[in-house]
């Protein structure tokens, strides 16, 4: 692979003093989705604020519009972890486009000279992004250039981050590892003839269909398909057809798609969370399998748990992952990285394990799980459950007033380890939302917290 793509992990274009890792020293977080398509789309830019839960003292966090100091207060005084120092940049005037949290940091004189001097003072920095594209990259080189400073990003380069969270890239490479049983049935489709042509075919034998946008996050890029609404339909009216259901995602007309098969009788959708260092520095980690909770057709993201799947197909699951992990640590990959699969069939003794994308970043269970560690020092220790609702019409609440209300069930460091964590405001403040890490000593402890917070802002969405 390296052989055909050597610049596949190259940062050459960054400046010599920058390099994927992590130094000892002070670290600039920001959780941006600009260059993930259509993901920022769906208004996930009220999940920014995740950074400060990654950050500690001496840090920077920036964030992209108006700031929450009551969040703020919340993370340095009860969480206490640590005096990070927000940097708000400037909103983006409305129908100004779309850029970066990167390229605006870049633009953005006093927020740069701020993070150009840390830098400068330390004689080092880390740049820890949501994931490694290359407006990332692109701001560390500037860091570096300006400051003389040596800074390290902790992700993958970002020829290489592109390619893991590619869905059709990564279906390759699962096939080649481990097999085409490893997969659904999936395809490329090169054009609109090819795409109506594939999903005609599956139609025929299959259930549902899913196109996906293989450079979109999560479900934000799936169109699944009833194939009973499809059969008999003229390749002609069909094309149309799914080309105009593909542009109400917001899908830019760009091929290569991926055409497979959905499966329907599923049994779970586990995730495999890992941390992937340095070859010099040792293997992988898997850190912890999740069971997702996932709603709608396309299988949206609402939630996390730590697996309850039977313990033969957790270690089936961390062993396949650990060889994913592995080829990619190999072709030069760093940091944060899950694996997202089915388990699909009646059951677990007829099942088959079907890999379907690779989160070559942070992400809703990593980023919390990350906290948890924080928190109580091993995530595992405590019963957990991670729960992310948006597009809820619940009544706006001043972050003050709900953090009042949850005083007796809130999560305090040094007085407690199990309770509720807020893990981002904008939800809460609008009405709109709701993201909580519930940390609990047993599921009887865990259901009571989850019926509090029902009572209190409305379901938590988890079962």
């Amino acid at each position: 692979m390296l052989a055909s793509e050597p610049a596949l992990a190259s940062t050459d274009a960054f400046g010599a003093g920058v390099t994927a890792g992590l130094d000892d020293g002070p670290a600039l977080f920001f959780e941006d989705h600009a260059e993930i398509s259509l993901f920022e789309r769906r208004g996930d830019a009220s999940l920014q604020y995740r950074a400060l839960l990654l950050a500690g003292e001496g840090d920077l966090v920036l964030v992209g519009g108006g700031r929450s100091p009551a969040f703020e207060a919340y993370c340095r005084e009860v969480l206490e972890l640590g005096a990070a120092r927000v940097i708000a940049l400037e909103p983006v005037p409305r129908g100004a486009g779309q850029d970066s949290l990167a390229q605006r940091c870049a633009r953005d004189a006093d927020a740069l000279a701020t993070v150009v001097e840390t830098a400068r003072r330390h004689g080092r920095l880390n740049v820890v992004p949501y994931i490694g594209m290359g407006h990332a990259w692109a701001l560390a080189g500037r860091i570096a250039m300006q400051s003389g400073a040596r800074v390290r990003v902790a992700a993958p380069p970002p020829r290489l981050t592109r390619r893991v969270n590619d869905k059709l890239w990564f279906a390759s490479c699962v096939q080649q590892l481990l097999g085409r049983a490893a997969l659904p049935p999936s395809h490329h489709a090169f054009g609109p003839a090819a795409l109506a042509g594939r999903v005609a075919a599956l139609a025929r034998r299959h259930a549902r269909v899913v196109i996906k946008v293989p450079d979109s996050a999560g479900s934000a890029g799936n169109l699944v398909l009833e194939a009973e609404t499809l059969r008999g339909l003229r390749l002609r009216v069909l094309r149309r057809r799914l080309l105009r259901l593909l542009g109400n995602l917001g899908w830019n007309a760009g091929f290569p798609l991926m055409v497979g098969v959905w499966d329907c009788a599923v049994l779970g959708s586990p995730s495999v969370q890992l941390w992937i260092p340095r070859r010099e520095a040792g293997p992988p980690l898997v850190e912890g399998v999740f069971d997702q909770v996932v709603e709608g057709s396309g299988g949206e993201f609402v939630g996390a748990l730590p697996s309850v799947v039977p313990p033969a197909w957790r270690q089936r699951l961390a062993d396949e992952a650990m060889q994913l992990a592995l080829l990619f640590q190999r072709l030069g990959y760093f940091g944060r990285c899950s694996f997202d699969a089915v388990l699909a069939g009646e059951a677990f003794d007829t099942a088959a394990l079907h890999w379907i994308e690779c989160n070559g970043r942070w992400g809703g269970t990593s980023i919390p799980m990350t906290l948890a560690n924080r928190l109580i020092g091993d995530w595992a220790r405590r019963t957990l459950m991670i729960v992310q609702r948006a597009n809820l019409t619940n009544p706006a609440r001043e972050l003050s007033e709900a953090l009042h209300s949850l005083r007796g069930l809130l999560f305090r460091r040094r007085s407690t380890d199990t309770g509720v964590v807020l893990l981002t405001p904008g939800g809460l403040e609008r009405g709109t939302g709701l993201h909580f890490l519930l940390l609990s000593r047993d599921a009887a402890e865990l259901s009571d917290q989850a019926a509090a917070l029902e009572r209190l802002f409305g379901p938590p969405g988890a079962d």
